[in-house]
């Protein structure tokens, strides 16, 4: 029974086939006759033998003439057999060293460089995410791209000291992701992350054919701890927005138009002066929510209008971003990033008053601000002049509307009219 195992494993082995570059490879290149360099002085032997070895490049898979590879051999013949064994030899060398370092293709005739658009199952896994990664970065935001490249990169720093570094995308399995996230020791929060960035890449290589399944819809997401986000009290954002206006103004009207706008840094940012109508108190954003980019109209409503204004009196040309340097208007968009810096340097860290003397401690983030408003907005929500539907979910775009809202073409605008007259000021 062992040595039937023994000699399975050994016959496996022998069919394993080499990995070469460009997800290419080959068997390992054998005699004929198969035992010729046994043979004695004394014994009969053909005069005709060959060295061969089977190559396979996925390129050509569909041009294959040879259903099994292609049958690269190498012929010679003697009548000397100690002539034939050595030149046995020679040869067996001269192929595995035109194979492996010089990187030749015997079905092209060309030594091969590394192909930079072609995917294929044979590639190295880590290679594919890149490739994969490169196709899906224009349709991310450029701080989601950013994550998600970072995550592929501590999969490469971790893949040697898992053994994974001759893995190929085709052999990739669910244990192997959930080992690599597994020993990377991270938080709940940013394994999910990281397997959601991982699945999406990973989604992308199965439609070329990559692997057949996505190995990473078998990784099971962690537990999070849902954390409670500070919400900045009415009375606090008084006196921020007092202390900016005196002190850090062009941040203080962003900080207005962004309150009263429920919207997001990365939106506002995109808005430029032909996006805005201010006698409809109207503005277009670009709203981007995976692979999908809808223009969307958003109201202006009555407390910020004098701000929108002001910004697009600044503007000297119809393509000016509202808000590019220094928070002014201008022909180059600014990172959203800047906003928490900005926050935490102008606010954070500094120390703002109220009437009394007494030192305000701001803990909370930024965003906390479209938090307050929105909370604003709901509170008025049994007013007359706002209907029963949230006014909050208008604001922020979140869809929960009936499809047939799909056919009402004007029923928005009409909506959207209320919020025009909404009468809320901090």
């Amino acid at each position: 029974m062992t040595v039937n195992i023994k000699s399975t494993i050994m016959r496996k082995r022998k069919k394993e086939l080499i990995k070469l570059l460009n997800g290419c490879s080959r068997t390992e290149v054998y005699f004929s006759p198969k035992d010729c360099l046994l043979l004695k002085a004394n014994s009969e032997f053909p005069r005709n033998w060959f060295v061969e070895c089977r190559f396979y490049d996925p390129e050509y898979k569909e041009a294959y003439p040879y259903p099994k590879g292609f049958q690269y051999r190498k012929k010679f013949s003697g009548d000397d057999l100690q002539v034939l064994k050595l030149t046995a030899k020679l040869f067996k060398e001269e192929m595995e060293k035109m194979l492996d370092e010089k990187k030749f293709n015997p079905i092209s005739k060309n030594y091969m460089t590394e192909r930079k658009t072609y995917f294929h199952p044979y590639m190295p896994f880590v290679k594919a995410l890149e490739k994969a990664y490169d196709n899906l970065k224009s349709s991310w935001s450029k701080n989601h791209a950013k994550e998600v490249k970072r995550c592929i990169g501590h999969v490469n720093n971790i893949k040697d000291k898992l053994d994974f570094s001759e893995l190929l995308i085709s052999d990739v399995r669910t244990w192997h992701i959930k080992t690599i996230l597994d020993e990377l020791e991270l938080t709940n929060s940013v394994f999910n992350k990281s397997r959601s960035y991982l699945q999406a890449c990973f989604k992308e290589l199965t439609q070329y054919g990559c692997c057949e399944n996505n190995p990473v819809n078998g990784v099971s997401k962690k537990i999070e701890e849902e954390t409670i986000r500070e919400v900045i009290s009415e009375n606090k954002l008084k006196y921020v927005f007092k202390f900016l206006q005196d002190k850090y103004y062009t941040f203080f009207r962003y900080g207005k138009i962004f309150f009263y706008s429920g919207g997001r840094t990365t939106e506002l940012f995109r808005v430029q002066k032909k996006h805005v109508d201010l006698i409809n108190q109207e503005y277009k954003v670009l709203i981007k929510k995976g692979k999908q980019y809808t223009w969307v109209k958003k109201v202006i409503i009555p407390a910020s209008y004098s701000y929108w204004k002001e910004v697009i009196d600044l503007c000297e040309d119809n393509d000016d971003f509202l808000f590019s340097k220094n928070l002014e208007p201008g022909s180059v968009a600014i990172s959203a990033k800047q906003i928490s810096i900005r926050w935490k340097r102008h606010v954070k860290d500094k120390v703002i008053k109220d009437d009394h003397g007494e030192i305000i401690e701001v803990t909370e983030d930024f965003y906390s601000l479209k938090h307050l408003f929105l909370d604003k907005l709901d509170e008025m929500s049994t007013a007359p002049i706002i209907p029963i539907e949230s006014p909050s979910q208008r604001m922020a775009n979140h869809t929960t509307e009936n499809t047939t809202n799909i056919y009402t073409k004007g029923k928005t605008s009409r909506k959207n009219a209320d919020l025009k007259r909404i009468k809320l000021i901090i």
